[in-house]
C-alpha cells in the first residue's frame, strides 16, 4: 500500500508541475503587461534625453512624450538605457514595448517592427569648424573622416563609408565628437538640428558651423514589439492620439526656444 501511495504521490507530483510552471509563465507575463517598457538610450543626446549623473534618465523630450504615453495607457513606466545597437533586439525579442526616436531604414529589420505614425521630422545637419568651407553634397567628403554615433545607421551616406571613400569614425555622445572636431581629429560631424542648435545654446561654444544634409528631413517614429500584438496596439493608437492632439510640437517649441 506504502508503495502504491508512493507512485499515486509522485504521479500527481508529475501533473501540478506543469501547471506550476504555467502558473509562474501566466504570473511573469501579468507583470510586464502592468509595466510600459520603454527604451531610452543614452546615445540620444540632449535634448531628445537627458540624463543624470547616475545615468538615469532625467528630463528631455523623450521623457516628456513616453512620460504622456502612459499617462494614456494608465501604467507605469520602466525605463531601460541600452546601447544603441541592442535596440533592436530587445524589441524584436519582447524585452521591451517601443523604442522612439527611429526610422525604418535606420534599422535591420522594419518589417518585423510596428511602426507608429511620424512623431515629428527632423534635419540632419554635418557640423563643421568654423573656418572650414561648406559641405553642400557628397562629393566635399571624399576623404574626410565623418565623426558618427555608435550603432546608428546614416543611409545616405553608407555607400561610401562602405567603400572606404569617406571615413565612419563612431563615438558614444555628441560632446565627444565636436570636442575631436574642435581638436582636428574630425573633418565633420553628423547630427541633427535639434540636439546641435541646443549644445550650441547650453555650451556657448561658437566654434561650429553647421550645413544641412542635402536629402530630405527623415520622419521621427516610435518602433513597438510585436511581441504582444493586443499591447503594440493600444501604444500605436495613443502615440498616434498623441501627435494629433499637438502635445509633441508644443514640447519641440518650448526646447526651441530654450536655444534663444
Amino acid at each position: 500500500m506504502k508503495t502504491l501511495a508512493r507512485r499515486v504521490y509522485l504521479l500527481l507530483l508529475c501533473l501540478a508541475l506543469p501547471l506550476v510552471a504555467h502558473a509562474s509563465q501566466v504570473s511573469q507575463v501579468s507583470q510586464v503587461s502592468q509595466v510600459l517598457r520603454a527604451i531610452v538610450s543614452d546615445s540620444n543626446t540632449a535634448p531628445y534625453a537627458i540624463f543624470n549623473a547616475d545615468n538615469q534618465l532625467q528630463s528631455g523630450l523623450s521623457k516628456d512624450i513616453i512620460d504622456e504615453l502612459a499617462r494614456y495607457l494608465e501604467l507605469p513606466v520602466v525605463y531601460i538605457n541600452l546601447p544603441r545597437a541592442r535596440v533592436e533586439p530587445w524589441l524584436l525579442q519582447g524585452e521591451a514595448d517601443l523604442a522612439c526616436f527611429l526610422n525604418p531604414d535606420w534599422v535591420e529589420q522594419p518589417d518585423d517592427l510596428l511602426w507608429t505614425d511620424a512623431l515629428f521630422t527632423t534635419q540632419q545637419l554635418l557640423v563643421r569648424r568654423r573656418e572650414a568651407k561648406p559641405v553642400t553634397g557628397i562629393q566635399h567628403l571624399a576623404g574626410k573622416r565623418v565623426g558618427t554615433s555608435r550603432g546608428f545607421t546614416y543611409p545616405e551616406l553608407e555607400q561610401v563609408f562602405r567603400s572606404g571613400d569617406v571615413i565612419r569614425d563612431d563615438a558614444h555622445s555628441l560632446e565627444s565628437n565636436l570636442l575631436r572636431l574642435k581638436q582636428g581629429r574630425l573633418d565633420v560631424v553628423m547630427t541633427v538640428d535639434l540636439s546641435y542648435h541646443f549644445y550650441v545654446q547650453t555650451s556657448a561654444d561658437q566654434s561650429f558651423s553647421a550645413d544641412p544634409l542635402w536629402s530630405e528631413p527623415p520622419g521621427v517614429y516610435c518602433g513597438l514589439s510585436r511581441f504582444s500584438p493586443r499591447r503594440a496596439q493600444q501604444i500605436k493608437t495613443a502615440l498616434n492620439e498623441i501627435v494629433n492632439s499637438g502635445f509633441i510640437q508644443q514640447r519641440l517649441k518650448f526646447y526651441t526656444k530654450l536655444q534663444h
